[in-house]
């Protein structure tokens, strides 16, 4: 249900909005002026006209709170999108992050050489030395982690890493709830086993016995959680950004910030839960705020934290972005204008209520002129009356045009600015994946059993065996990877897991030669490679990353022995990446390419991985981690596109000599692109008068398939809205339908063919899709309806600038009488003759009109027509 809007309580903090409307009150304030002005000037000229003036006003009147709404509404929707795409991001990427330690501390505890530093009893200093070196090694690949510790059942610390953390014995109660779980406990609270001061945030496990599931210790992560909020947060600001964001816990309080100074860690501010967006106050400011849950990664909920983002109401409404479209053509933001519709009903509604409104006052104001055509003096006082109408008209239009464009603007600056968003979104979460990716092959080429039985050149089918079993219980604790592989100096692979069951056949297979001779070129167990993007066979030779590792012989420091090869399972690890992130929008999609547009990952069937998606050059050629957004179009669709070039995290992709350019891209479509849309008011619409002297004449001007026509203003009666016409099946093609008019003069009413102009003087020309207008005309004692795209105007024409017809116009001459030059170069307005239509046409048998009409069917039959 869409949250209720109070414009009221919005409008002093939007001072743009508040202008516009203190302009259209005094706007309304001017219409009543006038139309009280008309009836006390002119009351009988004006008598006529003074009905649809009353419900124009009205209609601007109600328009006008419909606009201002919109203008709150969408102001509020763009900053409450940006700051709940920020608390999401928040809470979902330290969540990913998070899900990778609860695998970590599982693997970590049953790392044979914890084991039995654990279970030997005559442990030394130099044992102590040997495991702080060890936990020292895991730590420089998994650089999140700031303090391990490693504690017997008693929860005495029998070795920790961080030499200033001094603590012997704990009796935090996680020591007793490990010990009694089979699964890893998350803690988050105040523990002896860190002396900071501050809540730690301590991932632990059970350590059991090689050979029986009796516990024999406690291992701990810490993971510190201040340090990872830091560069989320950095990631996530932009320039000039006033938002406050943090990660809160269950009650509100804070655990990170990112302005500690305003709102520190340890400070509890309100939720906002409810609804899209909630008006907090704190410190008694108020705050547009939002708080978002995290949403489960692979059944991992998170510690039950919540990112939350605030930011002043004074300045969350600020205008940025408003020349967001004056980068684009208009035939460009003509098409996308043309799906508002679709991408925004409210704003597509005020639209075609604007236009609606704009296109009765024309009328009344066309119609006007028609009536005050001559010299008579009351008529001269309506057409002033009339000039107040079109100059008040001219002036609201103009602040609902604006508006209207600043909608637009915000709400396509919205869309742009979630898509960049979005695409950072998607290239973080996969730098963040692929980091974790390169830890993992350089720490399991650590695993003690591992590195002996490579080694191991008379190693047996027992040993092979073992390897593989290691092997499958780590690829049961990381899912990410479609296998795992150990392989010699020559590249032949020793053991691999299969955790798809897909019936490989390692035996006898060895690695690529790159990849082996790649690995053995590793210098120490911090350097890693990877392969290219590419097919190969150990993944069913389809495109992917494989994770390498030298292993190095456990007794002569630097000689790699062989190394270990991580298949990552690209299809869906990648897949999901991109899924997660996607907008819920038809047809939208993501994908992942390098820098030449060769696709990694996609959404879209039409790009598999291996296929090549062209984009903008400028994309391309991107600084890492820059971010951008933009209209396209995109296979006839226009589309708003968001990317982002790869920055990697922490080290990866950093410091660590490794460079794999990777961007992100997602395409939501618009709308198709449509060449015929209008790109404005054609040139003839634009006349000009050319200067006359002495005698003049007055012509109704109108629109018909894109030029001007006029007739004798004496002719004309009046306008009507097209749908006041009838029409039925039966009617000839010259006959649009028909009029049950009555003018007036009181006299009865009467049925009036309706003659379809375009058909009449474009013969073939394709009906317009706008609203049209019929035109009443008089001949002798023939009425009839002139169906006629718009109106134009009311205009003299110095009988000089009036000329017969031109011989060109062939079988059109019969229904052109004259010809008038005008102040455009080259342009003419051809002279409609009314008479020649009734002969023509009719025949001089418009006489007869039957009109039956009953509860359930109106039926039209014209007869003796043609």
């Amino acid at each position: 249900m869409e949250q209720i809007v109070p414009t009221a309580e919005f409008l002093r903090y939007m001072p743009d909005v508040a202008l516009c409307e203190r302009s259209l009150r005094e706007l309304n304030f001017a219409w009543r002026l006038i139309e009280s002005t008309a009836k006390m000037v002119c009351p009988v000229e004006a008598k006529s006209i003074l009905p649809t003036m009353k419900v124009t006003r009205e209609g601007f009147n109600n328009l006008e709170q419909r606009l201002i709404a919109n203008l709150v509404r969408q102001n509020i929707a763009k900053s409450v999108q940006e700051i709940d795409f920020k608390a999401q991001v928040i809470i979902d990427i330290v969540v990913r992050n998070l899900f990778e330690r609860t695998a970590d501390v599982g693997f970590l505890a049953m790392d044979d050489a914890i084991r039995a530093f654990i279970l030997n009893r005559q442990r030394d200093q130099h044992d102590v030395d040997d495991m702080v070196t060890r936990l020292r090694a895991y730590r420089d690949k998994y650089t999140v982690y700031d303090e391990i510790l490693i504690l017997d059942t008693e929860g005495r610390v029998l070795v920790n890493l961080d030499g200033n953390n001094e603590v012997t014995r704990s009796f935090d109660p996680l020591v007793a709830q490990t010990l009694k779980s089979d699964r890893y406990i998350e803690t988050f609270a105040y523990s002896d086993l860190r002396n900071s001061g501050e809540r730690a945030l301590i991932y632990s496990h059970k350590i059991v016995a090689p050979n029986s599931d009796d516990a024999i210790g406690v291992l701990c992560l810490c993971f510190p959680i201040a340090v990872e909020m830091k560069d989320v947060f950095s990631g996530l600001r932009k320039a000039a950004d006033r938002s406050v964001m943090l990660m809160l816990d269950d009650t509100g309080c804070v655990i990170g910030s990112s302005d500690a100074e305003h709102i520190p860690a340890g400070r509890t501010v309100p939720l906002a839960l409810e609804g899209d967006y909630q008006i907090v106050v704190y410190a008694g400011r108020e705050y547009l705020a939002r708080t978002c849950a995290a949403r489960d990664y692979q059944g991992y909920g998170g510690p039950g934290w919540y990112g939350h983002v605030m930011i002043p109401c004074e300045t969350a409404f600020r205008q940025q972005n408003t020349d967001v479209l004056s980068g684009y053509d208009a035939a460009m933001l003509n098409g996308v204008m043309s799906h508002a519709k679709s991408f925004c009903p409210p704003l597509h509604d005020i639209t075609i209520m604007a236009e609606s409104i704009n296109h009765s006052l024309r009328r009344v104001v066309w119609n006007g002129k028609i009536m005050s055509a001559g010299e008579d003096r009351d008529l001269l006082r309506l057409k002033a009356i009339l000039q107040e109408i079109s100059q008040t008209g001219d002036e609201t239009n103009s602040i609902f045009k604006d508006s209207i464009q600043d909608l637009y603007a915000t709400v396509v600056s919205s869309s742009l600015q979630d898509m960049q968003f979005i695409s950072r979104l998607m290239i973080d979460i996969m730098d963040r994946n692929l980091y974790e990716r390169a830890n993992d092959c350089r720490w399991w080429a650590l695993t003690p059993d591992i590195r002996r039985i490579t080694a191991d050149r008379n190693r047996n089918e027992q040993d092979g065996k073992r390897i593989a079993q290691i092997l499958e219980s780590i690829n049961a604790l990381y899912t990410a990877y479609a296998r795992l592989v150990v392989f010699d100096a020559n590249g032949a692979i020793i053991a691999a897991s299969d955790p798809h069951a897909d019936g490989l056949d390692m035996a006898g297979h060895s690695m690529d030669d790159y990849l082996v001779r790649k690995t053995l070129q590793l210098v120490d167990s911090q350097a890693y490679c990877v392969s290219p993007f590419e097919p190969t066979w150990l993944y069913g030779d389809r495109p992917t990353y494989v994770y390498c590792a030298a292993i190095f012989h456990p007794d002569h420091a630097g000689q790699a022995v062989g190394g270990i090869g991580i298949v990552f399972d690209a299809e869906p690890e990648f897949r999901n990446m991109l899924s997660a992130s996607l907008p819920e929008q038809d047809r939208a999609f993501a994908v992942y390419t390098d820098r030449e547009g060769h696709v990694i990952s996609s959404t879209h069937t039409d790009y598999p991985p291996g296929s090549v998606l062209r984009t903008d050059g400028d994309v391309m050629v991107a600084g890492n981690g820059i971010s951008s957004a933009a209209i396209r179009i995109h296979h006839g669709q226009y589309m708003v596109v968001g990317h982002t070039a790869s920055f990697g995290y922490r080290e990866f992709k950093n410091a660590d000599n490794y460079t794999n350019d990777v961007i992100a891209t997602v395409f939501v479509p618009i709308g198709a692109q449509d060449d015929a849309t209008a790109s404005g008011q054609s040139d003839a619409a634009r006349l000009e008068v050319a200067p006359h002297s002495g005698s003049a004449r007055e012509y109704a001007t109108i629109l018909i398939d894109g030029d001007v026509f006029a007739m004798p203003a004496s002719s004309v009666v009046e306008s009507l809205e097209v749908e006041r016409m009838l029409t039925a099946s039966t009617l000839k093609p010259l006959i649009a339908g028909v009029l049950n008019y009555q003018d007036n003069s009181s006299s009865a009413s009467s049925f009036v063919p309706v003659i379809d102009m375009r058909q009449l003087l474009h013969p073939g020309a394709p009906k317009p899709e706008a609203a049209r207008e019929i035109v009443v005309v008089r001949q002798g004692r023939h009425t009839l309806g002139l169906l006629v795209d718009d109106l134009h105007n009311v205009m003299e024409f110095g009988a000089a600038q009036i000329d017969p017809p031109l011989p060109m116009f062939g079988n059109r001459a019969s229904y052109v009488c004259n010809i008038i030059r005008t102040a455009n170069p080259g342009q003419m307005v051809q002279v409609v003759d009314i008479e020649s239509i009734v002969r023509n046409v009719f025949g001089g048998n418009v006489e007869e009109f039957t009109f039956e009409a009953s509860a359930s069917v109106k039926k039209i039959v014209l007869s003796e027509v043609l």
